[in-house]
């Protein structure tokens, strides 16, 4: 048992039902765009270690302007901080075009507009959709759920496979993880839903979170395996070290960064009512 592991969920714990349920807005989206900027770091370290310093400063402040706008309380605010970052990287990146394209150059402008357009994507507006979901009804409640259901489906994913793993799910990309272990991780969500639903969401229908649960856990596990696959391309372990036995905010956030705006369009166009 790593206990150094435990306390820090602790703490994290603590910290984030604390902010959810006593702190105002701003600071809500003041940490998220602290989180956001750590987040960007972490993923420009892993992806650019061969470019220079002022790209990667670059990246981070083009990476926040989808979470800067989304102090405005609205997608549409979003969406238009996201395209006006890709509309700066794509001058930025031309304006590097000669430089990075020389002959010594290990790493030409258009591998440099990849890379950074899709961490502004990744992380910028991914994490762009925690400050607006809080805006909606029984935002803190929603919140909650999807935190509850990311970590009851990595917790029973973990253990579950560690005692029942056989057969591997993804080999090339994350060859710890097993087909038992998502087994057990969707039935983990499940119950960790139906407790959440039970005492906030009391007239939802059970078979309906349930299906949702399934469907949101899936997308959990498509973050996970998304940033495991930059993990090994990139060929390091974790995408940082500043949360002590976790890793990196990429590798406590991945599941949760990706299911966020899919739960958030699913409110937002009707598809789901709570």
């Amino acid at each position: 048992m790593n206990l150094t592991r435990i306390a820090t969920g602790l703490v994290i714990t603590s910290c984030w039902l604390a902010l959810l349920f006593y702190g105002p807005f701003w600071l809500f989206w003041l940490t998220f765009l602290a989180l956001g900027a750590l987040a960007l770091n972490e993923y420009l370290t892993m992806t650019m270690s061969g470019c220079s310093h002022r790209d990667k400063i670059t990246g981070t402040i083009l990476g926040l302007l989808p979470l800067l706008a989304a102090y405005a309380e609205t997608s549409e605010a979003v969406a238009a901080g996201l395209f006006l970052a890709l509309f700066l990287l794509i001058i930025y990146s031309l304006s590097r075009y000669a430089t990075l394209n020389s002959e010594t150059s290990e790493f030409n402008a258009f591998a440099l507009m990849l890379r950074i357009g899709f961490g502004i994507f990744y992380v910028g507006f991914s994490f762009a959709h925690f400050p607006l979901l809080l805006t909606l009804d029984e935002g803190q409640h929603l919140l909650i759920l999807l935190t509850v259901i990311t970590v009851f489906s990595d917790s029973f994913a973990y253990y579950t496979g560690k005692m029942l793993g056989r057969h591997k799910l993804a080999p090339d990309i994350s060859p710890g993880k097993t087909i038992e272990g998502l087994l057990g991780g969707l039935f983990g969500s499940i119950l960790g839903a139906i407790i959440v639903c039970l005492w906030f969401f009391p007239d939802y229908s059970l078979a309906k979170i349930s299906i949702l649960t399934v469907f949101l856990s899936m997308i959990g596990v498509l973050g996970d395996l998304t940033e495991s696959m930059i993990k090994r391309t990139m060929g390091v372990k974790d995408s940082g070290n500043i949360l002590p036995g976790h890793g990196g905010i990429l590798d406590r956030l991945d599941s949760l960064m990706i299911a966020a705006p899919v739960l958030f369009y699913m409110l937002h166009f009707g598809i789901i009512n709570f």
